[in-house]
């Protein structure tokens, strides 16, 4: 996978400094409450209230209150403000504007209204409608409210907002848009854990920056470990790449990270698809491994190849600037003009070259091609040579049991539009093929043995032979050709093992055991 496709944003702590504790304007034994001045002052006795008008100022502590005027009741502890409302606290270095404060200290409820900003040293708070709970120290504003931090801009906006001093637990809620310079965050809803420094998204969340964009449906970042997890359909989205999940866990330190079920990797850049249940990617190594019901698809000029197998790895070359892929244990892939099947098979992105090992087999038309190692090379989907080593066998069905066969030491096999039209034999060759009249009708069998020779091959089949050595043949009518002499050694017709079908690469038919005997015996 790209290193830039999973890194995570960094998110910022959101600190909300809008914690009022407007129990200090009433009720304290500690610090009562003083007036300071207004420019008119009436008592009703009868109705117990205090009325106070004209540049009202309070004090308690180190807390100043502002107001144009306000009304006391004193037996129910009720303080209504009025007009360019302001709390100035020294010692939380906040300062709290708005147009009315109603306060019962009875009920320890409060409800500032109209228009309301609140500054901290390092954030303004900006709503229509505050209320807090003095008894419960919690606060929240709803009707829409919009904070910026004054270090870094970044601004927050939400319906609602809430904040409980004893969890120490913000929460957001409703169309929440939290922007900074490096990303921005829309979220149904938003949580963080002030304490534990986890920020939780709970509903359809998008994290969107230059680099990623990231979807999920419920998830939770933790600052101090830098772990991430995502949950719910999640979707992260990067330049070249696109991957979907059920779940997504990711280590920002070391880079790292796991998705779970459903796992879908789309690469633009490669032209590749990989589907499975459970990967895990290295971001500084640039590695990945995915399993589980693997399917991996790569697109070419004019088709696509699918592939199967228990488990597929990729990682970057020495010089760092060139994919590999291994996939093992039991490979199966799919191509319309090319089927394939192994225990293991690697490809490098530097060659297109594909390799593969443990009782490979490809099938190409007509064509079987077997031995111990099989190594094709292509451009671009289009095949254009292929090395088999040790029991080099190359086979197709002329009729009923009656096959056309080329065997050696290693054969190197030409192609011209995806088909074979040359062969070089190298060592201990061997050739059995079929001859047939004008009519079609089957003449007979020739057989040549020679150490080296090439193998030309048209739509009709074998048309011509080149011998680099006096070769050693003979020609059999068909009556005379016994069943020992229609097959030579190490023959055997692997046709049910083939995937017929895209779907088919998950289907896996053993190795005959006859043959994995043959050999270990060896």
């Amino acid at each position: 996978m790209k290193s830039n496709f999973l890194s995570i944003p960094s998110l910022l702590v959101l600190v909300l400094c809008f914690i009022v504790t407007p129990s200090k304007l009433q009720g304290q034994q500690s610090s009562k409450l003083k007036i300071l001045g207004a420019k008119d002052a009436k008592i009703d006795v009868k109705n117990g209230t205090r009325i106070l008008v004209g540049n009202v100022r309070f004090k308690q502590g180190k807390t100043l209150m502002y107001c144009d005027s306000a009304i006391s009741y004193t037996d129910s502890k009720l303080i209504k403000s009025y007009g360019h409302v302001k709390i100035v606290d020294k010692a939380q270095k906040t300062t709290m504007t708005g147009d009315s404060l109603v306060f019962d200290g009875g009920k320890h409820l409060g409800q500032l209204r109209g228009t309301i900003t609140l500054t901290s040293e390092t954030q303004i708070l900006k709503t229509r409608r505050l209320d807090f709970d003095t008894r419960t120290k919690s606060t929240k504003f709803y009707g829409g409210g919009v904070i910026t931090s004054t270090e870094d801009n970044s601004v927050l906006k939400s319906e609602k907002g809430y904040y409980n001093t004893e969890t120490k637990i913000f929460f957001f809620k409703d169309n929440v848009e939290y922007v900074t310079d490096d990303y921005t965050i829309l979220s149904d809803t938003m949580e963080y854990n002030t304490e534990l420094e986890i920020v939780t998204f709970h509903g359809p969340t998008d994290i969107i920056s230059d680099s990623n964009t990231i979807y999920c449906e419920k998830g939770f970042f933790d600052q101090v470990k830098a772990f991430s997890n995502f949950s719910g359909h999640v979707k992260m989205v990067s330049t070249e790449q696109t991957l979907f999940a059920d779940s997504v866990v990711y280590y920002e330190n070391t880079k790292s990270g796991q998705s779970f079920g459903h796992v879908i990797i789309l690469d633009t850049a490669n032209r590749t698809e990989v589907y499975g249940d459970y990967a895990r990617y290295n971001n500084i190594e640039k590695t990945s491994l995915v399993t589980g019901s693997l399917r991996l698809v790569m697109a070419f000029t004019d088709d696509t190849l699918q592939l199967h197998s228990d488990t597929l790895l990729t990682y970057m070359d020495p010089t760092g600037k060139h994919r590999l892929l291994n996939a093992f244990h039991h490979v199966k892939f799919f191509k319309p003009d090319m089927q394939g099947k192994c225990d293991s098979l690697t490809f490098s992105e530097l060659d297109s070259t594909i390799r593969m090992f443990y009782s490979p087999v490809v099938w190409i038309d007509s064509n079987q091609l077997t031995g111990k190692e099989i190594i094709i090379k292509q451009v671009d989907g289009d095949i254009r040579g292929m090395d088999i080593f040790d029991e080099a066998f190359i086979a197709s069905e002329e009729d009923s049991a009656l096959y056309n066969q080329i065997r050696g030491k290693s054969l190197h096999a030409f192609f011209r539009n995806n088909e074979i039209y040359k062969i070089n034999v190298n060592r201990s060759g061997q050739t059995i093929y079929y001859v047939r009249d004008e009519d079609k009708e089957l003449m007979g069998m020739n057989r040549l043995d020679c150490s080296n020779m090439s193998i030309f091959i048209d739509s009709e089949g074998i048309n011509n032979i080149k011998f680099y050595q006096k070769p050693d043949g003979i020609f059999l009518p068909m009556a005379k050709v016994s069943s020992e002499m229609k097959l030579l050694r190490y023959f055997y017709w692997r046709e049910s093992e083939r995937p017929k079908t895209e779907d088919d690469i998950f289907n896996w038919t053993p190795v005959p055991s006859y043959i994995l005997l043959r050999r270990q015996s060896r």
